[in-house]
């Protein structure tokens, strides 16, 4: 068992519903109705409901599912590329939901670092430079980004 202070990721009750009725598609959720139910009763979908995990200092989360399953929105709610619906979202003690604009740029150059599906790395770089590249944009010296780069 994990001792509580060594939780660098949890988040609790995340939902996301695509739609202008977010609300409803809630209610009719914890009425006991399915995604596709909520979709023909109101048009919005439900694109993740009650997401609850935790992430140890240490530990490697791997996200695995069917294309369409959620993956790919539920990475995107964790830096707000999308905007939650509900639930919380706690990184080294920040509700990441809670965020203005100024704390959450900072949040995502310490917390995060992404390639999306639809782009490819620099061809004209190494992995390794390629794996340095957000501590190249952030100022960090040559030095200390190798030896970062090389660890991961």
């Amino acid at each position: 068992m994990h001792e509580n202070h060594n939780v660098k990721i949890r988040v609790r009750n995340l939902s996301k519903v695509f739609g202008n009725q977010p609300k409803k598609a809630i209610e009719l959720r914890d009425q006991g109705l399915k995604r596709p139910e909520i979709l023909e009763k109101t048009g919005q979908t439900l694109g993740l409901s009650n997401i609850d995990f935790d992430v140890y200092e240490g530990e490697l989360l791997v996200i695995m599912g069917l294309s369409g399953s959620g993956k790919s929105t539920l990475i995107r709610c964790l830096n707000r590329l999308i905007e939650p619906t509900a639930g919380e979202i706690i990184i080294d003690g920040e509700n990441i939901p809670e965020l203005g604009d100024k704390a959450l740029l900072e949040c995502r150059r310490r917390h995060f670092s992404m390639v999306f599906q639809n782009f490819a790395l620099f061809p004209h770089r190494t992995v390794q430079q390629n794996t340095e590249f957000g501590l190249e944009v952030r100022g960090v010296d040559r030095a200390e980004r190798t030896e970062t780069a090389r660890k991961a």
